[in-house]
C-alpha cells in the first residue's frame, strides 16, 4: 500500500521529536552525573586534614574539626558529663547515681560507672572518610557533606552493675506475685490462703533508656517503667486442686526423710503442714511443695551441708616442696534441685525418702606428688608498701595474703585472683572500709585488697607470665607510686586479675607480710626467658580539681564529712616485653587512665530561714532621732 505524503511527513516529526526527547535525556544525565562528580570531588577535598562533615561524638558535631580541637571540645563535655548523675524515679522515690564512680576511704574502690575516652572516640571518628578502598573513602566523605549524620561516641556503660544498683535502690518497692498457698488450722483440714498480683520494675528497659542519653552524654531523669506479676497459681486453680487432692493422705504417709550420705533429716507432720502448698502453673497445678516455705526450710540445714573448698598449699621447708593442707572438694546445697527432687519423689512417686542435690567445686590447687613438682628455685618476686594504711586495710591485706599463700599453679592453668580469693563479705573474714556512694557514706567489704592485686600484677610482670586481664585503678593511688602505670584492681565479681602459666613446670606462689611489706614470691624452675619492664610513659597530667560539696540530709545542719585526699589525673603507657630462651619474643602494653577526683565533701543542711513576722503598721515609731534614722548610715558594732 502506498505511503501518502501527509504520513510520511507525520512520521518525520514524529522522529525528531523523539530525538530532541533523548537529546534532553542525555545532556540533563550528563549534567546530573559531573554535579556529582563535581560534588564528590569538592567533598573529597574539602576534607584535608579534618574530621569529615556531618561526623558526631557523643552527640557533638565534630566534623570539620581537627582532632585536637574535637578532644578538647569533648573532654569540656566529659568533664561536664561527668558532675552529673543517673537520676531513677518510681512510686514517687526520685535516686540519684553517680556517672563517675564510688570511692572508698583507702582510695581502692573506684570504678567508674561510665567509661568515655575523647581521644579514642576521635580518633575512630578521624578515620571516616579515610578507610578502605578510593569508593569508600569518596561515598563517606560526600555523605558527610551532604549532611547525613555518622555517630562514633565509644561510651560503655557498666550495664550490670547500673542494673544491680537500680534493683538495690527500688527493690524494697516492688511487690513480688504470690502463689496461692495453704494454711492449716487446729484440724488437718486446709484452707487455701487467695493469691495476690505483683507488680515489678523493668529495669532491663530502664538501663536501655539510660545508655541511650549516655551516649549523648547527656542525664536526664528516667522513669522506671513497671509491669504487672501474675501469680504462678492462681486462687481459682488452688482452690479447683484442693477439692479433687488428697491431702489426708499425703499427711498421713509423713515423716519423710532427706538424706546426704551418713546423715539424715526427718520432716514431720507438723513440718510438712507448713511447706505444703501448690506446684505447677495455674493451667496444669497440683498438690505439692510451697517453694517459699521449702526454701525457708532447707536454708536452716545448709550449715550442717556446705563444706567449703579446700585448695591444697605447699610450701618450702629445708630446701623442699612439702604440703601443709591437702585439698578439699567444696559441696553446696542445691536448694532449687532439692525441691523438685522432694516434689517429684515424695509427693508424686510417694517415696519415702529423698537425697539432698548438691553441687561441688573443685579445689584451685589439688594433692600432688611434691617429689614430682620441679620446684628447685626463686622465679620472680615483688614487694609493695602500705605505710600509712588504716586498721581494717592493713587486716583485709593479711586475709588475702593468707588466703594466696602457698597455691599451686599447674602449666597452662589460667589463674583468677577473684576466684581464688573467694566470696569479700564479713562471713568469710573480711572487715570494711566507708565507701561514699551516692549521697551517703556506707561501708564496704575487702578495702586493701588492690594492694594484694597489685603486688601480684607486679610479681606476674617479674616472672614473665603472659596476662589474661588487667584493669588499672580510676584514680592514682599513692600506695602504689612510683612508678605510675603498674597497678592493678580487683572487685568481685569484675574487675579481675589473670595471667596464665606458660613454664613447663608448676609455679607455688608465696606470701608474706612484713612490717609495711608485702611479697609475693613466685617458685619454680627458670626456662631461660627475659623479662623487660620499663618505666612506664606519663602524659596528659591533670592538677586536683576544687573540692565539691554535696548538702545531706543524714548529718546534722552544718556537720561536714569529708572524702580526702584529692587525685590528680594522668595517663600511662607501659610496654611488657618477654624473650624466651629460643629468641621469640611476645610484648603487651597496658594502657592506664586515671581521672583526676577533687576532694568530696558532704554538709548537713541547714534549716531554711523562718520567715520574719510582718510589721505591725498600728504600732508607735518611737519619736527620738526618726529624721536622723533615714539619712545617716548607722555605725558598725552599734548596739
Amino acid at each position: 500500500m502506498p505511503i501518502s505524503p501527509a504520513t510520511s511527513s507525520r512520521r518525520r516529526a514524529g522522529f525528531g521529536v523523539s530525538r530532541r526527547v533523548w537529546w534532553w535525556l542525555g545532556t540533563g544525565v550528563g549534567v546530573i552525573a559531573l554535579g556529582l562528580a563535581g560534588l564528590s570531588i569538592l567533598a573529597y577535598a574539602s576534607v584535608g586534614t579534618n574530621i569529615v562533615r556531618g561526623v558526631t561524638v557523643a552527640g557533638q558535631p565534630v566534623g570539620g574539626l581537627d582532632s585536637l580541637t574535637a578532644i578538647h571540645k569533648l573532654e569540656a563535655r566529659w568533664t561536664t558529663f561527668k558532675q552529673q548523675a543517673f537520676q531513677f524515679q518510681a512510686a514517687g522515690r526520685s535516686m540519684d547515681i553517680l556517672v563517675t564512680a564510688d570511692t572508698s576511704t583507702d582510695e581502692e574502690v573506684a570504678l567508674a560507672m561510665v567509661d568515655f575516652d575523647p581521644s579514642v572516640s576521635v580518633s575512630a571518628a578521624l578515620s571516616f572518610g579515610r578507610r578502605g578502598s578510593w569508593w569508600q573513602r569518596v561515598r563517606e566523605r560526600t555523605s558527610g557533606f551532604l549532611g547525613r549524620p555518622h555517630e562514633f561516641g565509644i561510651v560503655n556503660v557498666d550495664r550490670a552493675s547500673l542494673a544491680a544498683t537500680l534493683r538495690d535502690k527500688f527493690g524494697d518497692l516492688e511487690q513480688p506475685a504470690t502463689n496461692a498457698s495453704l494454711k492449716f488450722g487446729s484440724s488437718d483440714a486446709p484452707k487455701v490462703v487467695p493469691s495476690v498480683d505483683g507488680k515489678t520494675f523493668d529495669y532491663a528497659l530502664a538501663v536501655r533508656q539510660a545508655v541511650s542519653q549516655t551516649r549523648r552524654l547527656e542525664a536526664k531523669p528516667v522513669a522506671l517503667p513497671t509491669t504487672a506479676a501474675a501469680p504462678a497459681i492462681a486462687t481459682s486453680a488452688a482452690l479447683a486442686k484442693l477439692a479433687q487432692s488428697g491431702v489426708g493422705a499425703l499427711l498421713d504417709r509423713a515423716p519423710f526423710s532427706l538424706t546426704r550420705g551418713d546423715k539424715k533429716w526427718t520432716i514431720s507432720r507438723d513440718r510438712l503442714k507448713t511447706i505444703l502448698g501448690f506446684a505447677g502453673t495455674t493451667n496444669n497445678p497440683r498438690l505439692g511443695l510451697d517453694v517459699a516455705a521449702t526454701t525457708d526450710y532447707l536454708a536452716t540445714i545448709t550449715k550442717d551441708v556446705n563444706v567449703k573448698a579446700q585448695n591444697a598449699k605447699f610450701a618450702i621447708l629445708n630446701g623442699r616442696v612439702q604440703e601443709f593442707q591437702a585439698s578439699a572438694i567444696g559441696v553446696t546445697l542445691d536448694i532449687p534441685a532439692t525441691i523438685t527432687a522432694m516434689q517429684n519423689q515424695l509427693i508424686d512417686q510417694q517415696q519415702a525418702a529423698v537425697t539432698l542435690a548438691v553441687t561441688e567445686e573443685k579445689p584451685l590447687t589439688d594433692t600432688v606428688n611434691t617429689n614430682k613438682l620441679g620446684i628447685s628455685e626463686l622465679v620472680a618476686q615483688a614487694t609493695t608498701s602500705f605505710k600509712g594504711s588504716p586498721t581494717n586495710r592493713r587486716y583485709n591485706i593479711g586475709v588475702g595474703a593468707k588466703l594466696l599463700n602457698g597455691l599451686l599453679i599447674q602449666p597452662g592453668e589460667e589463674f583468677s585472683l577473684v576466684k581464688a580469693l573467694g566470696p569479700i563479705d564479713a562471713a568469710h573474714g573480711w572487715k570494711p572500709e566507708l565507701v561514699i556512694k551516692g549521697p551517703k557514706i556506707t561501708p564496704e567489704y575487702g578495702g586493701g585488697l588492690c594492694q594484694v592485686a597489685t603486688t601480684l600484677f607486679r610479681a606476674v610482670l617479674n616472672a614473665g607470665l603472659p596476662i589474661v586481664e588487667r584493669r588499672n585503678h580510676s584514680l592514682r593511688i599513692s600506695y602504689y607510686e612510683p612508678p605510675i602505670g603498674l597497678d592493678a584492681t580487683v572487685y568481685e565479681p569484675k574487675p579481675d586479675l589473670r595471667f596464665t602459666n606458660d613454664y613447663k613446670t608448676p609455679l607455688l606462689l608465696q606470701t608474706a607480710v612484713d612490717g609495711n611489706n608485702l611479697t609475693f614470691s613466685f617458685y619454680g624452675t627458670k626456662d631461660g626467658r627475659t623479662v623487660n619492664v620499663p618505666e612506664p610513659k606519663v602524659y596528659n597530667r591533670v592538677p586536683i580539681p576544687a573540692t565539691v560539696t554535696t548538702e545531706v540530709d543524714d548529718l546534722k545542719p552544718g556537720e561536714k564529712q569529708c572524702q580526702a585526699p584529692g587525685h590528680p589525673g594522668a595517663d600511662a603507657t607501659a610496654t611488657y616485653t618477654v624473650t624466651k630462651a629460643d629468641g621469640t619474643s611476645v610484648t603487651q602494653t597496658f594502657q592506664s587512665h586515671y581521672r583526676a577526683l577533687g576532694v568530696i565533701c558532704r554538709v548537713g543542711k541547714k534549716p531554711a530561714a523562718k520567715p520574719k513576722p510582718a510589721t505591725n503598721t498600728n504600732t508607735a515609731t518611737p519619736p527620738s532621732n526618726t529624721n536622723a534614722a533615714s539619712s545617716e548610715p548607722v555605725p558598725p558594732n552599734t548596739p
